[in-house]
Formats: C-alpha cells, structure tokens, sequence
C-alpha cells in the first residue's frame, strides 16, 4: 500500500508549481475585438433572416393571389340545383293591382291617429 502522507506531498508539490506558472498577467481580461468582424455565428443569421424574409412573401404572394376564392380568382357560385331540359317552370301569379285591405271597426272606438 502507499504511504498517504508522501502521496499527499507530491500532489500538493505538484499543485503548487502549477500555480506558480499563472502570472497576473494571464488573469487580465482580454483586449475586446476591434473593427468590423464578421463572424460565422453573424453571416448564418443574416443568412436565414433572408430566407425567412423571402419564403413569408413568397407564402403571402400564393396564398393572396394564386389560390382560388381570392377576389383576383373568385370560385363561381354553384347554381341552386342541377338545370333540366325541357322541365316546366313552376307557375307564378301575374302581378297585378292588389285591393287594399280594410278592418272593420267596432263603433264608439275612435280611429287611431298618425
């Protein structure tokens, strides 16, 4: 079996010379970009902000002029039902002076007034 106390000096031996390469300089912050950097992640997003422009105008061209019911194609109206030939039409009354209708009124009620 190992001895834990040498196993313990070595790793803290270790841990130490790797601290010791850090300098105060490696925990600054990088300088932030500078001019105009174009990165993947931005070009892709131009990219598909174009395309998603362009396919919404080509769904609202289709569907507001190339389907059928909009007023550019209106759907014609079916006729009500199926027309035959040589059926008779149904007969209508001639028009014509129609009598004007009077209510008789009792007596001792006065006519209504306008």
């Amino acid at each position: 079996m190992t001895d834990h106390p040498t196993t313990e000096a070595r790793l803290r031996a270790a841990l130490v010379a790797r601290a010791s390469l850090v300098t105060p300089h490696d925990l600054r912050p990088a300088a932030p970009p500078r001019g105009r950097a174009w990165g993947t992640r931005r070009v892709y997003g131009l990219v598909l902000a174009t395309l998603g422009t362009a396919a919404a105008a080509a769904a609202a061209v289709y569907f507001l002029a190339l389907t059928p019911g909009t007023p550019v194609h209106p759907v014609p109206v079916p006729p009500a039902r199926t027309p035959a030939v040589g059926e008779p039409r149904p007969a209508t009354p001639p028009p014509g002076p129609t009598a004007p209708s009077v209510t008789p009124q009792a007596e001792g009620t006065p006519p209504e007034s306008r």
